[in-house]
């Protein structure tokens, strides 16, 4: 087992080469994010959403870091 950090995140070796996903790791970039500062920059900087409807502006824009990430190349991979 690897010993946990600052991230709530717990690794366990598996003997077995199978049974994970090529995108399990997104989820240590989203908390990244949210440990960096980047949500509340992006919280504090970006005011394109007018109102309460739809998704918050910092929801987009990690939506968008995370499809880079995972290698899509266009929006409608979402």
């Amino acid at each position: 087992m690897i010993a946990q950090t600052l991230l709530p995140y717990k690794y366990e070796t598996e003997k077995q080469g199978a049974g994970m996903t090529a995108l399990a790791g997104l989820p240590l970039y989203l908390d990244l994010a949210w440990v960096t500062g980047l949500v509340e920059s992006i919280r504090r900087h970006v005011k394109l959403r007018e109102g309460q409807q739809g998704w918050a502006d910092a929801q987009i824009v990690m939506a968008l870091i995370l499809l880079n990430l995972a290698g899509g190349e266009h929006v409608s991979d979402l």
